[in-house]
């Protein structure tokens, strides 16, 4: 008899919850489906900064423009190895909207250099060679970055990433 008094309890007090959370609610915002897809792409969307290399490791200096997907981006690199995860992001939907142009300038005078645009773990080649270009593409749902990845990499990389319109 204890344990049903104690599972009522409970149960009303959790309907209590459910009723006040509902008053609470901003119902102006959109609807239910709306808020949980907004809510999980807010929570999709925090995973990313920590997969976008840090200011203070990066080897140039970046200035972000209204987000993490957009910006510029000037460095100098002797002897380079590793990978620079420059700009991007993961989330289900950009709100500034999918497409993007990237004008670059990728000066190579010893090693290897590689730059290229990760969607969903798939590598889309922009530049394996010494170019001034523009690349543009539109995000996918999931990871989007822009990486540069080198192998004793001497050069420079000057690059612009913004919005367009489509």
């Amino acid at each position: 008899m204890k344990k049903i008094k104690s599972l009522v309890a409970v149960s009303l007090a959790l309907c209590m919850v459910l009723c006040f959370a509902g008053c609470s609610s901003n119902h102006d915002e959109g609807n239910l489906k709306d808020n949980l897809v907004n809510g999980f792409n807010n929570w999709l969307e925090s995973f990313s900064k920590h997969a976008v290399t840090k200011d203070k490791n990066l080897q140039g200096e970046r200035e972000n423009d209204i987000d993490q997907y957009t910006g510029s981006y000037t460095a100098s690199y002797d002897g380079f190895n590793g990978e620079e995860f420059i700009f991007g992001g993961t989330a289900l939907e950009r709100d500034n909207g999918s497409n993007l142009e990237a004008t670059y300038s990728l000066t190579i005078t010893s090693g290897e250099a590689t730059l290229y645009w990760l969607s969903s773990g798939e590598e889309h080649i922009i530049c394996e060679e010494s170019a001034d270009d523009t690349y543009k593409f539109t995000l996918s749902s999931g990871d989007n970055y822009i990486v540069l990845r080198g192998d004793d990499f001497n050069g420079n990389l000057e690059l612009t990433v913004k919005d367009v319109q489509n």
